[in-house]
């Protein structure tokens, strides 16, 4: 990319340099402030570090947030932040030379934040190479990205990098963010750990003044999600525009074609993950459903769907020997109820929501979020929805339950939740109302 280029692009992105509270009029800063029910984030670590997540989920504005907090708050020097969108970089040296551009530029800069660096090609090699020499000493290099696609290969090794990944609100968040005062205090001092039925029971119980409350947030939450557009849309307006479900389609056929895949696979890839939401599925199956042909091919838009953080494909799990079973069928869930909604609408021209698999698809999100990558589900002659070292959580969405709704499988923690009830330990079955279980983890 042509170096002049590169610095008028750099003086329109960062008007700052300019006008030093120039962050004050930033589009996003000013939505931000505006909201009843403010989304903000502050600049707490320096260092470098490469933060993943889907578009629409406000990693932009978290970056404008962090150098408003870093201008306005804590006064540093705005000659000392550069700001670049990377969706018009083509190769790896042309990360590079924006970073030699900025020192240019603004020599003293100290803080450099890079948004949208996923779809450079190679943009690995250049962060390697800012890493490995002498360019970003005395800086701190924030940088976001919507794709992991080649992530888990390039995981940086020994390198002084950050990597985390920035979500979709979960749902304790979300009623962090939405709660009563009250709710919002307790659920700010509440810590959780998976440790035991009954250290969860005794969490649990602190909570039951507000079961209502949850409640409500939680059938808002299933609707709307975590995606900031969304809630913000649902929870001033009662609905969700048709724009902002359509800018969300259109958000995912982009990213499936800037890395060269198939529209109609991509559909029917998703036609077969609704079709089978909730229940486990093989491969063949799948391409056999949707006319796709190959179970290679469904494999590949599984995995590249996950890396686009769309979908999380959720494995067999051994509970003998706590591990995943890859070879075998497999579950599929939407990262937020939101984009569960999106695809409905876009694939079958309506959203004909199955809540008791939608919910199933919230808690395995919540838990897989908070554990790890080692979650899954068991089954053989019966089955347990969630699974991971020596828990089993079940799933059921209906009035009322037993401990006989729990499958009979032996599995040490065993929770069972429901969609209305106090949570109590009967036999042992820990029973929990879903809305007071994800507002704990």
């Amino acid at each position: 990319m042509d170096r002049d280029l590169i610095i008028e692009s750099l003086n329109d992105q960062n008007p700052w340099w300019i006008v030093g509270d120039a962050i004050k009029e930033d589009e996003k800063v000013r939505e931000a402030f505006a909201k009843d029910r403010k989304l903000i984030y502050k600049f707490n670590e320096a260092g470098n570090h490469l933060i993943f997540g889907p578009k629409q989920v406000g990693k932009t504005t978290y970056f404008r947030l962090l150098i408003y907090d870093l201008i306005v708050n804590r006064g540093i020097d705005p000659r000392k932040i550069a700001y670049f969108s990377c969706e018009m970089l083509s190769g790896y040296t042309d990360i590079l030379d924006v970073v030699k551009a900025i020192d240019i530029v603004s020599p003293e800069c100290e803080y450099l934040f890079f948004d949208e660096i996923s779809f450079v090609e190679d943009w690995q090699r250049a962060i390697k190479y800012l890493l490995d020499t002498g360019l970003l000493r005395g800086k701190s290099l924030y940088m976001t990205g919507s794709s992991s696609i080649n992530l888990k290969k390039e995981s940086f090794p020994g390198r002084n990098l950050t990597l985390r990944e920035f979500l979709p609100l979960s749902f304790r968040n979300f009623a962090i963010l939405f709660g009563s005062t009250e709710l919002i205090n307790i659920l700010k001092t509440l810590s959780f750990e998976f440790v035991g039925i009954s250290e969860m029971y005794t969490k649990a119980k602190k909570l039951i003044p507000f079961q209502d409350e949850l409640n409500t947030l939680f059938y808002k939450f299933l609707e709307c999600g975590g995606f900031p557009r969304a809630f913000y849309e649902y929870m001033e307006n009662g609905k969700i525009s048709e724009y902002t479900y359509d800018t969300y389609w259109r958000w995912i056929i982009y990213d499936i074609a800037k890395i060269g895949r198939s529209e109609k696979i991509t559909h029917g890839t998703l036609r077969g993950v609704l079709k089978n939401y909730g229940t486990r599925f093989s491969l063949s199956s799948i391409a056999k459903e949707t006319e796709i042909g190959s179970h290679t091919t469904v494999r590949e838009y599984l995995e590249i769907l996950e890396d686009l953080y769309i979908i999380r494909n959720v494995h067999s799990y051994d509970i003998s020997r706590h591990t995943l079973i890859h070879r075998k069928m497999r579950k599929a869930y939407f990262v937020d109820p939101f984009i569960y909604h999106v695809v409905q609408r876009m694939v079958y021209g309506v959203n004909r929501a199955d809540y008791p698999a939608l919910v199933e698809g919230v808690v395995a999100e919540a838990v897989a979020r908070r554990v790890g990558t080692n979650v899954g589900f068991h089954y053989g002659k019966k089955e347990i929805d969630v699974c991971f070292g020596e828990f089993g959580i079940e799933v059921k969405w209906q009035e009322s339950v037993s401990v006989r709704d729990f499958p009979a499988v032996d599995v040490k923690n065993k929770v069972l939740l429901t969609k209305w009830g106090y949570p109590n330990i009967a036999s042992d079955v820990l029973i929990l109302p879903v809305s007071l279980f994800l507002a704990m983890i």
